[in-house]
């Protein structure tokens, strides 16, 4: 089984690598093309997570992982913005909620705006947070590097919000599973650990915001 540490790997791209490893597409742009590099990226981690990650080495560095999140996450924002007009705004103006039908497309675009910058914070602190589960629970082959990998190239699944009405929450759903698998496959560890780590800082945050919104409606009371 090959090992991505480091910077060595060997695949059928024509920049291959020692090892049996090599690179994303969305990492060799001056040999697929802008455009294409980011398809057969997003084409890899959304079909074959698993042959994606276990091929991707580390030692690469965390700048092309980011700017890829970054650029799918603002596309992504985009995408919501546009079915924010099309879809919200259009059932407030046929109840007669204007200041709805306003409201919504403005905060779509104000988070269109800002969500470079709020890709870029909320993976950080994602990985880092996946990164320490894993190492809770012994799962920690490769480095930060590796984990943070795998979440950014997870974002992959944001294209998602294409499909209308449930796209949203099924990229959130297929995100999860790919950043599973990514865990899994890179750091060569236990799918349980993968699990865990993935899945145990969801949870946290969830069960934060459920009681900062019960105190809240408390504290209304």
């Amino acid at each position: 089984m090959p090992s991505s540490e480091g910077f060595e790997y060997q695949g059928d791209d024509p920049q291959g690598m020692p090892g049996g490893l090599s690179l994303p597409p969305w990492e060799q742009r001056e040999v697929y093309g802008v455009l294409n590099a980011l398809y057969l990226t997003i084409k890899g981690v959304l079909i074959a997570p698993g042959r994606f990650f276990h091929r991707m080495p580390t030692g690469a560095g965390l700048a092309q992982p980011l700017i890829f999140a970054v650029v799918i996450g603002t596309a992504a924002s985009f995408i919501s913005w546009m079915w924010t007009l099309t879809g919200s705004s259009l059932q407030a103006l046929v109840q007669g909620d204007a200041a709805q039908a306003v409201r919504a497309p403005v905060v779509g675009f104000i988070t269109f705006l800002a969500s470079p910058l709020l890709v870029a914070v909320i993976l950080t602190l994602q990985a880092a947070l996946v990164h320490g589960m894993l190492m809770l629970v012994g799962g920690n082959r490769l480095g930060f590097e590796a984990t943070f990998r795998v979440c950014a190239y997870s974002e992959a699944a944001s294209v998602l919000v294409l499909l209308p009405f449930c796209g949203s929450g099924v990229g959130t759903i297929w995100s999860l599973v790919v950043s599973i698998i990514g865990l899994h496959r890179i750091h060569e560890t236990e799918p349980w650990r993968a699990v865990v780590a993935v899945l145990a800082p969801t949870l946290l945050c969830l069960a934060a915001t459920g009681g900062a919104v019960m105190l809240a409606l408390a504290g209304v009371r």
